[in-house]
């Protein structure tokens, strides 16, 4: 019996290291037009841990960041404490692509 319940608490903590969306990890910001670029706009690093992002010193914590396959796509979406979602593109596994609009800021993992 004490060998089950270990095992099963082993299972558990197994489970939830392996919790986690997969896209952890320090980025490189670059946006789609070379003059914003060269101006700093959108520009430099950001960290993106389980649940938040930092960038330039602030962090932004979110309820739940998680990847959503729509048809053949697939999304970094990040779910606010007031259920509003924002959803980054995944290109492949250290690249996102963030819309704004106009301006699209690619996101290339460093670290």
């Amino acid at each position: 019996m004490k060998m089950l319940k270990h095992a099963s608490i082993v299972a558990m903590i197994a489970a939830l290291v392996g919790c986690g969306h997969g896209f952890e990890g320090e980025y490189q910001r670059t946006t789609s037009t070379p003059l914003l670029d060269a101006l700093g706009v959108q520009t430099g690093t950001l960290v993106i841990g389980d649940d938040y992002i930092e960038s330039e010193g602030k962090r932004t914590e979110f309820e739940e960041i998680f990847v959503r396959e729509s048809g053949s796509e697939k999304y970094l979406v990040l779910k606010d404490k007031n259920a509003e979602e924002e959803a980054w593109k995944i290109v492949d596994e250290k690249t996102l692509i963030q819309k704004n609009g106009l301006i699209n800021v690619t996101l290339k993992r460093t670290k």
